[in-house]
C-alpha cells in the first residue's frame, strides 16, 4: 500500500542523509574494494567520511552569516583524504601528484557551493586558481576521473550561467569576505531528494524551504512510496533528528581581518577593515 508523510530535515541532517545514502551507491563500494577514492573535503564530504568509518574532514572555505570566510589556522587533520585498500591517508601536501594517479576506476567525492535546476554545479574559490586543489579537480578531469558531488538543496540558486558570468575573484569592488569565483563541477549530484531514493527506493518532492531559529536553512519534503519504504524512511528522518555539523572542530575557527590569509584573498571588506581603509561609500 503506498503512503505519504511529510518530513523536515535542517541543512546539518540533509548533509548527513546524503552521506549516508552516497555510502550505499555501486561507485562507491566498487571504489572501496580495490580502487581509489579522493574526498575533498567539505562539511557534507566530511559526514560522508565519518559514515564510511573515517575521521572528519578539516574545513576551509565557509559561508556564514558575516560571509565568504575561511579558516583562522591551518591544522594537521586532513583536508583531502585518500582512502585506497580500506586506508585513508591525508594528502593534502601532495594532492595534484595523487590526483595524477587517478583512472576512471577510481572516484573523487566533493561538495559544491551552488546547483541549479539544470544539473549544474560549481565550486567556490578565493585562492588563484583554486588553490592545490583547483589545480588537482582540473587535473582528474583530464585523465577521466569520475566524480560524485555531495549538496543539499539549500545550495540551489536560480542559474550558475549567470552566476558565474557575475562572480570572480576580482571584479567587486568590496565584499563579506573574500571574493570567490566559481569552478563547474561535472558529475553525478546527490541531493536529498536523490538520498531518499538510493536509500529508501521512494519519491521525494521538496516543498518548502528556510525557517526560523534552530530550522534557519531547513527544507519540508513530501515523502511517498511503499508503506514499508516509507516507514523506514520516517524512522531515520526521526533518528537524524538533531545532526551536527560534521567537521574537525579546530578548523571551525574563522578567519580575522589582517590574518595570514588576507595576502591571498581578494575584495574582503573585513581585510581592509583591519588595516585602516574606510568603507563608508560601500
Amino acid at each position: 500500500m503506498a503512503k505519504k508523510v511529510q518530513v523536515t530535515l535542517t541543512g546539518n541532517e540533509g548533509k548527513l542523509l546524503i552521506a549516508k545514502a552516497a555510502v550505499q551507491t555501486e561507485q562507491v563500494k566498487k571504489c572501496m574494494k580495490g580502487h581509489k577514492l579522493l574526498l575533498c573535503g567539505g562539511t557534507t564530504v566530511s559526514a560522508f567520511s565519518e559514515e564510511l568509518g573515517f575521521e572528519p574532514l578539516r574545513i576551509s572555505g565557509r559561508i556564514e552569516a558575516s560571509g565568504t570566510r575561511t579558516a583562522l589556522q591551518i591544522s594537521k587533520v586532513s583536508h583531502n583524504l585518500l582512502i585506497e585498500n580500506g586506508i585513508s591517508k591525508n594528502v593534502d601536501k601532495n594532492i595534484q601528484a595523487v590526483a595524477e594517479t587517478l583512472s576512471s576506476n577510481d572516484l573523487i567525492v566533493v561538495g559544491a557551493n551552488a546547483i541549479d535546476t539544470a544539473g549544474r554545479a560549481a565550486l567556490a574559490f578565493a585562492a588563484l586558481g583554486g588553490g592545490s586543489r583547483g589545480y588537482a579537480l582540473h587535473s582528474a578531469y583530464m585523465q577521466g576521473v569520475p566524480m560524485m558531488i555531495l549538496a543539499g538543496l539549500n545550495k540551489l540558486i536560480p542559474d550558475l550561467g549567470s552566476a558565474q558570468a557575475n562572480s570572480g575573484r576580482t571584479g567587486v569592488d568590496c565584499s563579506m569576505g573574500a571574493a570567490i569565483g566559481l569552478y563547474n563541477l561535472f558529475g553525478v549530484i546527490i541531493t536529498e531528494i536523490k538520498a531518499f531514493e538510493i536509500l529508501f527506493g521512494i519519491e521525494a518532492v521538496a516543498i518548502a524551504g528556510s525557517g526560523i531559529r534552530s530550522g534557519e536553512g531547513s527544507r519540508t519534503f513530501v515523502l511517498s512510496g511503499e508503506e514499508k519504504n516509507i516507514q523506514k524512511a520516517w524512522e531515520m528522518c526521526l533518528a537524524i533528528k538533531g545532526t551536527g555539523l560534521s567537521a574537525s572542530q579546530e578548523s571551525l575557527m574563522t578567519c580575522i581581518g589582517g590574518c595570514r590569509h588576507c595576502q591571498r584573498h581578494e575584495g574582503c571588506y573585513y581585510k581592509m577593515k583591519a588595516w585602516g581603509e574606510d568603507h563608508e561609500t560601500f
